[in-house]
């Protein structure tokens, strides 16, 4: 099979699989970033902790090495505008101002109304292809009761159920 075709297979197979939708986030001298991702995955349970993969054309990618935490808001079903707004560089100035944003000094932002919100501390970075892995290790986990996550499938941001 061409490499071509190769690509176009595994991009179409990967619309099949629905993924739950964060945003990843990160304080930058004052500045908050963030970015829509849906490769986010749990690693382990000792210690707790989980990994994050990154497109290194995002502006975020730059950087997010070079802090010492980021915090995943995987995003509840109500969310579909702030999935829109961060995963649109021509949105960038409405960003945090979509939503409430919790801070702590130069920790990254957390969404309040977040499914979950899981800040972490950056354990290691490992590029890979047009990627890097960043991988995280918990430090404090926010959860909403009720369980209705933002999920993307085919393309197309929803819910999981009725």
């Amino acid at each position: 099979m061409a490499a071509s075709d190769l690509a176009d297979n595994f991009r179409r197979a990967m619309r099949t699989i629905a993924s739950t939708v964060h945003i990843v986030t990160i304080h930058v001298d004052g500045t908050p970033m963030g970015i829509t991702a849906t490769a986010v995955s749990s690693l382990a349970m000792e210690p707790p902790s989980l990994l994050v993969c990154i497109n290194e054309r995002a502006a975020i990618h730059q950087v997010i090495g070079t802090r010492t935490h980021f915090c995943v808001n995987a995003l509840h079903r109500d969310d579909v505008e702030l999935a829109h707004h961060f995963s649109d560089y021509r949105m960038r100035e409405l960003r945090f101002r979509t939503g409430t944003w919790l801070t702590d000094g130069e920790g990254p932002p957390r969404l309040a109304h977040a499914q979950a919100s899981i800040v972490c501390a950056l354990r290691q970075e490992h590029r890979f292809g047009t990627h890097s892995i960043f991988i995280g290790e918990v430090e404090s986990v926010a959860v909403r009761e009720d369980t209705d996550p933002l999920v993307y499938l085919d393309g197309v941001f929803g819910g999981f159920g009725g």
